[in-house]
């Protein structure tokens, strides 16, 4: 009787009408009328991420866009909505990023999973949803976390690997290539609506745009996802926050619950010398770090090339965007081979000491 009685409620509350609600996204207004989603967007962890950047640190120094983890939630929410995805594979993609720590990927540096097949927001993505209560609200709509987690063999729309599109790898690359004025915004849009996802593959008909977004992943796989200033940045930030956490300035919840410009404000002005040395490297990161040879380099790193290359169709079959272009053929295979080659880096800090007391004066 008891089973009936919850059986009957999660219906009640998953089937009861509701009026439609306009939710704002990148590529336009998305109507949403399902409980579960209004109230997974509405969740105190889902707006977080309105104060979780895109691009972590980068976003104070090198890549300064105005491109946060919920808008990029949001957006991937309303691709697979659009192209008629399965409600489980929607709240999946709505909460794919939710679990990341503050300055985003960071959080790899600080538990020591840079360099890792699996990165942290990936290991703690269950531990994430219960213990900020997102859990619950989908266990109210007859949900489990399990059944929503973003696993490729799960919801093969939202996660597929590189160098193939997916639908978080389309919207990352369509709104980033949109704020570095690679593309149009009516660019964007279009590529939203012409893109199609057949027989679990993403296929575009448009290949100047999609070249366009290319060379986009190339650029910004070595100017920003897979830097060498990017790492060394990463990493001082990371030695900042954990000594914050030493002196039990910051804590475990603000490092995994908190947002970034609360805890950046809180890095810039905390009395301690490791931290002020540390995030006066990260604002003059020229002066402390440069790219050279292996053999004066005292740090060697080799990053994930994240460049895409996607499926096109060319004479009733399904082929990579790059063999219909000798030239981006050859330009995306020299930024692989520079990735896979590494960053030699030399890191100079003799100095900061004197110069953090030079500015003080």
């Amino acid at each position: 009787m008891l089973s009936f009685i919850r059986t009957f409620i999660v219906l009640c509350l998953v089937y009861s009408p509701v009026f439609a609600v306009q939710i704002e996204t990148f590529y336009g207004s998305v109507n949403v009328e399902e409980p579960v989603l209004l109230e997974l967007i509405e969740s105190p962890a889902f707006q977080r991420l309105k104060h979780i950047h895109q691009y972590g640190v980068a976003y104070y120094t090198t890549h300064c866009e105005e491109f946060t983890r919920y808008e990029h939630s949001l957006g991937v929410f309303s691709l697979l909505r659009a192209k008629n995805c399965s409600l489980e594979e929607q709240i999946a993609g709505l909460l794919h990023d939710v679990s990341h720590t503050i300055f985003s990927h960071v959080g790899d540096w600080i538990f020591n999973q840079q360099n890792q097949e699996t990165d942290y927001q990936t290991l703690t993505h269950s531990d994430y949803l219960e213990r900020s209560g997102l859990g619950n609200i989908l266990r109210k709509y007859g949900y489990t976390i399990e059944e929503i987690l973003p696993k490729q063999e799960y919801f093969p729309a939202l996660e597929q690997p590189l160098p193939t599109l997916c639908a978080d790898r389309i919207d990352y690359n369509l709104q980033g290539a949109f704020y570095q004025g690679v593309i149009t915004r009516e660019d964007a849009v279009h590529m939203f609506h012409e893109i199609q996802f057949i027989d679990g593959e993403w296929i575009s008909n448009d290949h100047e745009l999609l070249k366009k977004l290319v060379r986009f992943s190339i650029f910004m796989s070595q100017d920003c996802w897979g830097s060498g200033t990017g790492y060394v940045l990463s990493m001082w930030l990371a030695e900042a926050i954990l000594r914050g956490l030493d002196i039990r300035a910051i804590s475990m919840e603000d490092i995994r619950f908190g947002i970034d410009q609360e805890i950046w404000n809180r890095l810039l002005v905390l009395d301690d010398p490791l931290i002020q040395k540390n995030m006066h490297m990260i604002l003059h990161p020229s002066d402390y770090h440069s790219s050279v040879s292996k053999e004066e380099a005292n740090l060697f790193i080799i990053r994930k090339f994240r460049g895409i290359n996607p499926l096109v169709v060319v004479d009733g079959k399904r082929v990579r965007l790059t063999t219909t272009d000798p030239i981006l053929a050859e330009e995306f295979q020299t930024a692989k081979d520079r990735m896979d080659h590494g960053w030699a880096i030399k890191i100079n800090t003799d100095n900061v000491e004197h110069r953090l007391e030079s500015s003080y004066r």
